[in-house]
């Protein structure tokens, strides 16, 4: 006699299925492969984003000479999230229970675990670099990736006021012929922004120098467009601002390259503009008191280096170590020692500083605990019940 299943019985089969598992295993070999080619050719950033960030949800595979392979393939993190799916039903919801499966129910639990971690870090992770000269502090981290436009007010003193701020968001989305007019609150004027170039190069008109080639040059300066570095983080953004107020119009020239803010006065007040990679706070200051280190034999690539740093949060002051794979810890913030620089003629001893922000930081590491105990308890059991078989069947009599 056949049991009659529900339509909810069979498409909890379907997801929960080996099938769909399967193939999901096969994209993600199929995507690695590809972007693991293509990092060649566009870069370690340029490949993450094109293939395993959010919102790519079809990937067209490209090899050598721009070329590109015919073979769709659905963006990696939506096939991790029905490969989550997947083993969720099947290798949670619908798996047998019971202590004698606890062990696969564990480390089923545990790649769902690690799963979740990745798509946790994809959206909440963020990068930056600190740069502290010896004996100085900072408190303050700089995105590797992320352009943004600075407006603040010159105080009667010189300093700058809190910058408004004009993000990443919206400059990455622009062409170089596009526009974005913006007002921002408590200015007395509007901006208007054009010609972004995200990889670029400030040039002077000169005799034999091309002019530019949307033919915009502003005090014998333009903005012109280079070949994209392979390290996303060595390409300089590069835009117009026009600033628009009841004194009429001006037109500065940003670019990422100088550190520099270009200043215009509006009004009795002075600003300051700035383009610049994004900004943001540290919840501590971080204070360098020795930074050492030393050269491979012949050459100018560190070898070995470390920081003794103090961490000051408020009256609390704990000292550190941060050495090359020894990184410190603290409040959701993890600095890796990344860069060391040594004293020359003038300038200190400086020691730079890879800053990441990521709620899942130790969750892989927890999942793989858990991944160990239940491999081990599942096999530990299967060991017990092949040594009690074997038992039993030895003391039988022999007929």
């Amino acid at each position: 006699m056949s049991v009659q299943k529900s339509t909810g019985s069979r498409i909890m089969r379907i997801l929960g299925g080996y099938e769909i598992a399967i193939i999901c295993f096969l994209l993600l070999f199929l995507l690695t492969f590809f972007g693991t080619l293509e990092q060649q050719w566009i870069g370690l950033y340029q490949t993450i984003k094109k293939y395993f960030d959010l919102d790519s949800f079809f990937v067209i595979p490209q090899v050598a000479n721009g070329k590109y392979i015919p073979l769709p393939l659905p963006g990696a993190y939506w096939v991790m999230v029905v490969l989550f799916v997947n083993m969720t039903l099947g290798g949670l919801v619908r798996a047998r229970k019971g202590w004698k499966k606890a062990g696969t129910l564990i480390s089923h639990f545990s790649i769902l675990f690690m799963l979740l971690a990745g798509g946790v870090s994809s959206l909440s992770k963020r990068e930056g670099n600190m740069l502290v000269v010896e004996g100085q502090t900072s408190d303050y981290a700089q995105s590797f990736f992320e352009p943004t436009i600075e407006i603040f007010e010159y105080a009667d003193d010189g300093s700058r006021g809190v910058p408004l701020i004009i993000d990443e968001t919206h400059l990455r989305e622009m062409d170089p012929e596009d526009t974005l007019n913006a007002s921002l609150e408590g200015l007395p004027f509007s901006v208007k922004i054009s010609g972004v170039r995200l990889a670029s190069q400030m040039k002077m008109v000169s005799q034999g120098q091309p002019a530019a080639s949307d033919g915009k040059v502003i005090d014998g300066f333009f903005i012109s467009e280079v070949e994209p570095d392979l390290l996303e983080e060595r390409n300089m953004t590069g835009a117009y601002l026009t600033v628009k107020s009841d004194e009429g119009e001006k037109e500065l020239i940003l670019w990422e390259g100088n550190p520099y803010p270009i200043s215009a006065t509006i009004g009795e007040k002075r600003y300051g503009f700035l383009l610049t990679k994004k900004v943001w706070p540290m919840p501590y200051k971080v204070e360098l008191h020795r930074s050492i280190g030393e050269y491979y034999p012949g050459t100018r690539k560190p070898r070995w280096f470390q920081s003794d740093v103090v961490k000051i949060d408020g009256e609390n002051r704990e000292s550190y170590e941060i050495i090359m794979n020894e990184p410190m810890r603290h409040g959701g913030f993890t600095l890796f020692q990344a860069s060391w620089i040594p004293p020359e003629p003038g300038v200190p001893t400086r020691s730079g500083f890879a800053i990441v922000k990521n709620p899942a930081d130790k969750w892989p590491e927890y999942a793989l605990y858990a991944a160990t105990i239940g491999l081990l308890l599942h096999f530990g059991l299967m060991l017990f019940k092949y040594v009690g078989n074997s038992t039993r069947k030895s003391s039988k009599p022999v007929a």
